[in-house]
């Protein structure tokens, strides 16, 4: 729906307060003013000059609100995000929940119940990170809805031709289909993806792109008014998706650079927050049974290496273990912003609905690790499919190795150095991302951008992914700590908040909700399904036209965007979101 409205007019003086409008439910809001400090008048010599005081306050009035809107129509201007497709990278309204379990914080959308008429309360939810339902009332939880992210905007860039539009910058424009409703503004913000006369893909949750020479070329399309090109028709949807399919595809993959990558990363696991109610759950993190006596629990939520001689690596691995039984489960899309729970129709009690499941295997693993003893190795591994990827640090020397492991086979990527060779605290992540590895040692960037490797012909997941992550230790001693598992952003073909990329999936979704959640469950954990269910996902390509750029929501199921109804001309681009200013807990740039 739409994705920007305007900051309330009670923040600031009502006779330097414009109305405007960009709401998704055509609601009408106000905008934001600055104004300019009055000019100090100039000391004259000679008698006093008798002044009109009423004169003054009209012209400096005037003034104010003159630079006020320049500075509004031609700099920058805020608004405020009223609805929930660019999560988790800006968020709508929201309700701030700590979970009872866990104690893991996060929001959840409430904009069914501030926009909506008759409004729909959220009474519940459902934690992210220990999957916990959570009954807000069973809970004597009352947390009240907040106003979304609020955001400043550049408008001059795009107005003075200053910078040109690129890929994965988070945009403003008004909406074509009606970028006014009755004289107010309809404005959107979403996530450049299409540039002109590209043609995009998306695949298992990917984001593709054919460059202009080698994709379709239509001429019928000249005939076309240029202002009716962004319908989507004229995206031809569908058309050269089995070319994206094909093993030899023309298409490249679009790929997050590593700052992008952090922004658009979601939780899947924190291991400080562990669930209070799960003690006869085997834990998510656990020791190989090959290594008795050298790790062991350090802490509440850590682990320690101890100090050995031992000639191979011992693992600690992680399982996606559940609430619906003691198997490990594929990691899929699941975010917690999104898991709103309704009252039941004449009841008390609160449904919570059961959600799509895509598979995600592009994950990010983070840790703070203590060395004690700088000799041996330390591994941190990613399992994706077919493939086990591994970043290996010989802590002599600092000297960290990438290499892919398929087929019993492993294969070196390359080799850089890096400061993790002495004794001391450091930060360690290791992404598999967009079919590129990245690390970072504490801030710095090793392997810069990250090492891309060639995808599988099987795109699948397999029993490998039921353990995806692994942080190991060769000798050497040290100690992990703030252990986190993230999960990249899964694009969905459609956009359907109740539909899922894969049949298998969808056809669950139609039993009872208790029914749905055991069947989704056995799905997900049975690799033998994995293949059947998982093994040939649907596809979908757009072509974007001459002047025009194709727009997605970072919060895919809930996104109304361009693959729903088309394009963004570039003479409706109103400007480039900047930085979030408020709440100061989330203030910063937009990345």
């Amino acid at each position: 729906m739409a994705e920007y409205k305007n900051i309330p007019s009670s923040q600031l003086s009502p006779a330097l307060n414009p109305k405007v409008t960009s709401t998704d439910n055509h609601s009408p809001t106000k905008g934001v003013t600055v104004a300019a400090p009055e000019p100090k008048p100039k000391a004259k010599s000679g008698p006093p000059e008798h002044k009109d005081g009423l004169r003054e306050i009209i012209e400096t009035i005037v003034f104010v609100v003159v630079l006020v809107l320049l500075l509004k129509s031609y700099a920058a201007e805020a608004f405020v995000i009223p609805t929930g497709s660019m999560a988790t990278t800006l968020y709508g309204y929201q309700k701030d929940v700590t979970c009872p379990q866990c104690g893991y914080d996060f929001p959840v959308n409430c904009s069914d119940e501030v926009e909506k008429k008759p409004s729909i309360p959220i009474v519940g939810t459902t934690c992210p990170n220990c999957r916990y339902n959570i009954d807000f009332a069973r809970e004597k939880m009352d947390p009240s809805c907040r106003s979304g992210d609020r955001v400043l905007v550049a408008k001059c860039f795009y107005d003075l031709d200053l910078y040109n539009p690129q890929r994965l910058d988070v945009v403003v424009f008004k909406f074509p289909e009606s970028p006014q409703v009755n004289h107010s503004p309809m404005n959107y913000i979403k996530r450049l993806i299409g540039l002109p006369r590209e043609t995009i893909g998306i695949f298992y949750g990917k984001l593709y792109r054919l460059p202009p020479e080698k994709g379709p070329q239509h001429p019928e399309d000249q005939q076309v008014r240029a202002e009716d090109l962004w319908h989507a028709q004229y995206m031809h949807p569908h058309e050269v998706r089995e070319l994206l399919k094909q093993k030899d595809s023309p298409f490249e993959m679009i790929r997050k650079p590593p700052d992008k990558i952090l922004r658009m990363m979601r939780i899947v696991f924190d291991n400080d927050h562990q669930p209070k109610d799960q003690k006869d759950v085997p834990p998510r993190w656990a020791f190989e049974k090959d290594a008795p006596g050298l790790w062991e629990a350090a802490g509440p939520s850590g682990f320690r290496y101890k100090a050995s001689e031992a000639d191979q690596l011992h693992f600690l691995r992680y399982s996606h273990i559940l609430r619906h039984g003691k198997e490990p489960e594929l990691i899929t899309d699941c975010m917690g912003y999104n898991s709103k729970g309704y009252l039941l129709h004449g009841e008390s009690r609160v449904d919570h609905p059961a959600l799509p499941r895509n598979w995600v295997g592009d994950l990010i693993l983070e840790c703070d690790v203590t060395i004690d003893s700088a000799d041996g190795e330390l591994v941190l591994e990613l399992a994706k499919g077919v493939d086990r990827f591994r970043a290996t640090w010989q802590l002599s020397s600092g000297n960290c190795a990438l290499s892919r492991l398929a087929n019993g086979k492993e294969t070196k990527l390359e080799t850089q150095p890096t400061k993790l060779k002495k004794k001391g605290n450091y930060r360690l992540r290791f992404a598999n991302v967009d079919e590129r590895l990245t690390i970072w040692v504490d801030s710095s960037l090793p392997f810069g951008d990250g090492v891309i490797y060639e995808a599988p012909s099987d795109r699948g997941p397999t029993a490998s992914d039921l353990q995806p992550a692994a942080v190991g230790m060769k000798g050497g001693a040290a100690a992990f700590s703030k252990i986190r598992l993230f999960r990249d952003t899964y694009y969905t073909v459609t956009v359907d908040p109740s539909s899922a990329d894969a049949r298998a999936v969808q056809d669950i979704l139609f039993q009872p909700p208790a029914a749905a959640e055991e069947e989704m469950h056995q799905l997900l954990s049975d690799a033998s399904r994995f293949a059947k269910a998982f093994g040939d996902l649907p596809c979908a390509t757009f072509y974007v036209q001459p002047d025009h750029y194709l727009c997605l929501g970072d919060n895919s199921p809930e996104s109304s965007d361009g693959r729903k109804w088309g394009l963004v001309p570039k003479r409706l681009l109103l400007g480039r979101a900047l930085l979030v200013y408020w709440p100061f807990n989330r203030a910063g740039t937009i990345k």
